[in-house]
C-alpha cells in the first residue's frame, strides 16, 4: 500500500487531461521481462497527453512467455482495461515489438490458441497497430519497469498462516 506521501508525489509527477471527443487516441503499451504497462493518451497540440495508466505484474505462468506473446498480453490486457474508453473509437495501438505489429495481417495462423484468441480480442477493436521506437515509448516503458531503487516488502514471519 502506498503511503500518502508517494501518492501525492505520483499525482504531482503527470498530469492527466481530460477525454476530448474529438481528439485522436493511442493506447501505447510495453512489456518487460517481469512487468507490462500502457497508457492511454490523446493528441493535442501539445503533443501526446495522458489519460490514464494501466501497469499489470506478470504470473508465474506469464514469466515463461516469450518477448512476442508478452507484448501481445500487454496489447490484450491494456484494451481489456480501458475497453469502456476504447470500445466504439477508432484508436491507434502503439508498440516497440515490430512483429507484434505485422501479426494482425500474417496469413499464416497463429501458432497457439492463445495467440489467435488474443489476436482476435484485439482485431475486434483495432487494426490500426503501430511501430514506435523504444526510445519514443517512453511512457509505457516506464511502467513495465518498476523502479529497481523500490524493494519488495519483507515476506511475512513464519507464524502468518499463506492463503
Amino acid at each position: 500500500m502506498q503511503s500518502a506521501f508517494e501518492r501525492a508525489a505520483v499525482a504531482a509527477a503527470v498530469k492527466l487531461v481530460h477525454p476530448d471527443p474529438a481528439a485522436t487516441v493511442s493506447l501505447a503499451v510495453d512489456a518487460s521481462a517481469m512487468h507490462m504497462g500502457g497508457v492511454l493518451q490523446q493528441w493535442s497540440r501539445a503533443g501526446w497527453q495522458p489519460l490514464s495508466f494501466f501497469s499489470h505484474k506478470l504470473s508465474k505462468t506469464e514469466l515463461n512467455y516469450g518477448a512476442f506473446d508478452r507484448e501481445l498480453l500487454a496489447a490484450y490486457l491494456g484494451i481489456q482495461h480501458f475497453r469502456f474508453a476504447l470500445e466504439g473509437r477508432p484508436f491507434q495501438l502503439h508498440t516497440d515489438h515490430k512483429p507484434l505489429v505485422a501479426a494482425l495481417k500474417k496469413v499464416d495462423p497463429p501458432w497457439t490458441a492463445r495467440q489467435q484468441q488474443h489476436l482476435s480480442f484485439i482485431s475486434e477493436f483495432t487494426t490500426d497497430l503501430r511501430h514506435v521506437p523504444g526510445l519514443q515509448n517512453n511512457v509505457a516503458d516506464a511502467l513495465s519497469r518498476p523502479d529497481p531503487e523500490v524493494k519488495p516488502p519483507p515476506p511475512p514471519p513464519s507464524w502468518v498462516q499463506q492463503r
